[in-house]
Parts: C-alpha cells; structure tokens; sequence
C-alpha cells in the first residue's frame, strides 16, 4: 500500500484538539501518525458480496471476516501430527473447539451465499460475532499520578562501556533511538537514589517477586561501583526496615572479566548470574573490538567458575543464548547437550532479541521453521510423566526456549470470556510504563525501557523521582499506534505479550521513523501470531495424544507463580 498524501506531508505540530482528547492533557500520537500506522499495519482485506475477509501480515489464511454487518475474528487450523483434524479458537471466549473439515472450509471461504443457514449458525455460536468494528481496548485512566512508586524492576548500569562488541546489541549502533556504547557511569548519589524510590516503594510489592539487575556494557568492566551499589541496597532495607522477602540480584555478563574476588562476592551476597553464550553462532556475532569471536574466552571461563564453584554454579548461575539467524535447532541441542557445564547450571535460556530492528527479522521464516522443530521436540516430550519430563534433557532444552514457554502459558491458562468485544487489557501492558521497570541511565534519567535509553521513554530523573504522567503519555500513544493498526481485528491480542517498547511510537516521530517503526512492528506481530498458533496446536496435540492430565504440571506451576505475585492495581483497574 502507499503511504498516502497526509502522511507525505505530515503537519509540523499537533492541530487544535488532538492534545488529550479525554480532557487529561496526557499527549497522543498525531492524526497523520495515526493514519500512516493505519495504511501500513492493517490486513489485507477482499470483498466478495456482502461479505469481506481479511488476512493478517506473515500469514495466509482468513481470520478476520466481517458478515451481515457485525465482525468474526478467529484462528482455525488443521492438526499436522497424522491426524485428519481441524479446531478453531475463538478469542472472545478464550476457547477452542473441534470442528468438521466442511466447515473449517467455510471459515476460509470469501463467498458465503452458499454456505448452509444451519453451517451459519453453528459457527456463529462458536465465534460469538460482535457488532463493534474490532477490539475495544481500555480507556487510561483520568487521573494517572501514583503518590507511591510500583516499582517491581530496578535496572542498573554500573558503566555503559563494553569490553566486546556483539553486532546484535541495542547499544552497538544497529538500534535507531537509543543510546551508543560509551564510557559514562551514573555517580553514586544517582545510584543510591534509585536504589531508595525502589525499596522504599508501595507496601504492596513488599514480599512480591522483585529484582534489581546489572547491566551494562558490561557491569563487571565496573566491578568496584557494582559492589558499593549492592552494599548501598542492604545498608538502605536495614534502614526502613523493609523485608523485600523475595528480591532477586542478578548481574548480566559475558563472563569474561570473572575472578575469584568478583565471584566470591556475588556468593556472599547470594547475587545470580547470567552469562551469555550463544552455542554455535556465538562467534558470528559476538565479537571483540577487532573483530574476533570471543567463544572460546567465554567458555573456559564458564568452565572455570562451574569447577571451583560447583554448587553457586548449580543453583544461581544461568546460561543465556540469543537465537539468531541462521537458527539450527538441533545443532543448538547438540551443542548444549554435549557440554558438560552446561547441564550443572541452574537454568538455560534461548530467546530472540527483541524488540529490534527490520534487520533483526530478515529471516523469519528459516527462523520461525526451526522453531516449529522445538514446538514438536516439547509436545512429544508429554508422553512422559511431569517428574519424569522434570529430569528429560530434551524436556528442558525445549521449554527453556522463552517464546515457547511464554506463548504456551498464556494459551493454557487464559482465562475465558463471556465474548463481546472488550478486552481487559492493552495487549501486553499491565502497570504505567515506569512502574514495571525502571532503568536508571548514566546521567540519572530514569527511563522505561532498558532497550530504549532515550528521552521519549525518560519517565524522571534521581534528584525529582518517577513522573507518573511521563509513562502514562508512553502509554497513550502506545494505545494510540494499537488502535490504529492490525491489533485492533487481530485474533491473537487478548493473549498478546506486544509491550510499549515494541512498538515504540512516539509524538516526535518524523515520517520516516514512523515509518521504519510501522515495519518493526509488524515483524514483531508476525513473530507473536506465529507462537501463539504453535502454542494453540501444541495445546491440543498434547490433549490429544497424551490426555488433559499431561497438562497439570503446567497448570501447576502457574498457579504457583500467581500465588506467589503480589497484586498491584494495573492501570485499568
């Protein structure tokens, strides 16, 4: 589609009335921001008759159809285990159903003057068609000040320097809109003052699940103000008495910089660990300054600590890889597998990096291929008891993959709806941005996002504290770009996980950064809809072949991490 005139030649300022359109002076997107996100990120639409249909970007079949005036918006699939089987979910329920081949014909079909009134009605039973245009999503409240910070993340960043330079990084020139690798630290009062907005926060969070994390760069380059920056912590909780049952330290690294004096104080201060090893394309793209893998550096370091550390190793060390293209899911397994360190640490973790640029998705098929291999790896694995499945390398290997385990637990455990249009939820957002996680940047900006250290996602600063109503603008025109795109007709939103900064449009944007977000954003709703309909089939495969029981460990542990989550009022409430 083309980009149309009025996005060509977008206005310099906002017209009168566009400020806060709810009266509450909150900033939104512009009209032309609005209809460029309109014109780009909306579904490929055909009308046959009385009928229209619509396709989302990255997929292929109909799961937008609008049909005597009111609008059906579902996902239908065929079982691809052996089995001559077809389901259709259906988002305003959050159920799933077993339907015939005929009429999972129909659901595909553009013309329905044929279709049978009696097909017509089952399947309106089961979709519960509604008369709105698309999902209504909630309103921000009216009045968004909090007296009391929320928040559950504080993320430091001892130095923004980096002793390597991965070609994937946020901070390594590839990310528009964020800040470069740089020698700056944040000065110990800036430090001490986020440390204080953080624990002496709404009593509410007070034995939730909280953290700190070290970033960087690379937060052991900045080993010395690490160190004061957790004794500033412990010394400020003795201060108010604050018990902060369940906090989690947790310094990121590429290990490369770890000696005994560095590890024996994160033991001593019971400190996690993440390292970072990317298994067989670590050294495509983690490099050092000239250019050299670092594969080998990394690895004899994480060998060293796993030896003369065995049990911090065992129980606070993680190994973190990126997946990147070309993604080779059983060369991963085979490298993992065959490592010995590797199974005494306390957890893996695979993930995409995101969100990122259009570069960052070239792949995507390859990509969501060699995935698909993972989905099939962990439903096979159900044939299993859950202990059993608990002790099963190729078990551990497979849910270790966040996309698969995100995506799989909000299919599961989505609560279900009586239908109707609106959702309870902005996609994946649940508190102000500024609540969930706060990240504090060199110069004592406090920002929302840890991917974007900019001055659109500065949400306050050390010496005057969180502005609440920064975050609750982010949010708005974060809402802004979700109403006037895809989202709006898009079968996965009530599961969605799409935050703020994923689609990070902002009032400042010029029409070739819109546009360039536009792009992103779509790749990421394709990498969305793509875990969600595998977290869909792998559901119902394992139902299938392994009974619903199969299912209760995961029930099990959801539970668990909801019991364990004090409640804060989100933004909806």
């Amino acid at each position: 589609m083309s980009t149309g005139t009025t996005a060509d030649t977008a206005p310099e300022t906002a017209t009168p009335g566009e400020e806060g359109s709810d009266g509450t002076g909150i900033r939104s997107l512009h009209g032309w921001q609005r209809q460029l996100i309109a014109e780009h990120d909306r579904p490929a639409l055909r009308t046959h008759g009385a009928t229209v249909t619509g396709v989302n970007a990255g997929e292929h079949d109909v799961t937008i159809r609008v049909h005597q005036g009111r609008t059906w918006i579902y996902k239908a699939w065929q079982g691809d285990r052996g089995r001559d089987t077809h389901h259709l979910y259906t988002p305003v329920t959050g159920r799933i159903h077993a339907i015939g081949r005929d009429e999972a014909e129909f659901l595909q079909a553009e013309d329905w003057s044929a279709v049978p009134t009696a097909v017509i009605r089952r399947l309106t039973s089961l979709v519960m068609p509604f008369e709105e245009s698309g999902w209504q999503f909630p309103e921000l409240p009216a009045d968004a000040r909090v007296d009391t910070p929320r928040v559950r993340v504080l993320m430091l960043n001892p130095t923004e320097q980096c002793n390597i330079r991965c070609t994937y990084c946020y901070y390594g020139g590839a990310y528009a809109h964020t800040r470069p690798h740089q020698t700056a630290s944040p000065q110990a009062d800036m430090v001490k003052a986020a440390i204080d907005l953080f624990v002496t926060g709404e009593e509410k969070l007070d034995s939730a699940p909280r953290a700190v994390y070290f970033f960087g760069g690379e937060p052991l380059l900045a080993f010395e103000e690490l160190k004061k920056a957790v004794l500033a912590l412990e010394e400020r909780k003795r201060e108010v008495g604050a018990r902060l049952e369940n906090l989690v330290l947790q310094v990121n690294s590429n290990g490369m910089l770890l000696t005994p004096k560095i590890v024996d104080f994160l033991v001593e201060h019971d400190i996690y660990l993440n390292i970072s090893i990317d298994g067989p394309n670590h050294d495509r793209y983690r490099v050092d300054r000239r250019g050299k893998g670092t594969h080998d550096r990394v690895r004899k370091r994480t060998d060293w600590l796993a030896e003369n550390w065995p049990e911090y190793f065992s129980t606070r060390v993680a190994l973190i890889c990126v997946l990147s293209a070309p993604l080779n899911a059983a060369a991963l397994y085979r490298y993992f597998s065959e490592w010995p360190t590797a199974h005494r640490a306390l957890a893996w973790d695979f993930d995409l990096l995101l969100p990122g640029g259009e570069q960052s998705y070239a792949d995507f098929e390859q990509i969501f291929g060699e995935q698909r291999r993972v989905w099939d790896l962990f439903v096979r694995s159900h044939h299993q008891t859950y202990e059993e499945r608990e002790q099963s390398g190729r078990y551990h290997f497979a849910f270790s993959h966040g996309f698969l385990h995100r995506s799989f637990h909000r299919v599961l455990n989505q609560p279900e709806r009586d239908g109707g249009a609106r959702l309870r939820h902005l996609l994946g957002m649940q508190l102000i941005p500024g609540n969930e996680y706060l990240v504090l940047g060199s110069d004592g900006t406090l920002y929302s996002s840890y991917e974007y250290q900019s001055p659109d996602f500065a949400v306050g600063h050390t010496d005057r504290g969180v502005d609440p109503m920064a975050g609750a603008e982010q949010l708005a025109m974060f809402r802004d770009s979700v109403e006037a795109g895809s989202c709006t007709t898009c079968w996965a939103a009530p599961l969605c996980t799409v935050a703020v900064p994923e689609t990070p449009f902002r009032r400042s944007d010029s029409v070739e950064a819109a546009r360039e977000k536009v792009t992103a954003k779509r790749a990421r709703c394709m990498s969305e809809r793509e875990n969600l309909q595998q977290a869909l089939r792998a559901r119902v495969d394992i139902e299938q072949e392994y009974g619903d029981e199969a299912l209760d460990g995961h029930r099990d542990d959801w539970s668990r991490q909801r019991m364990e989550v004090a409640r804060v009022d989100p933004f909806y409430a």
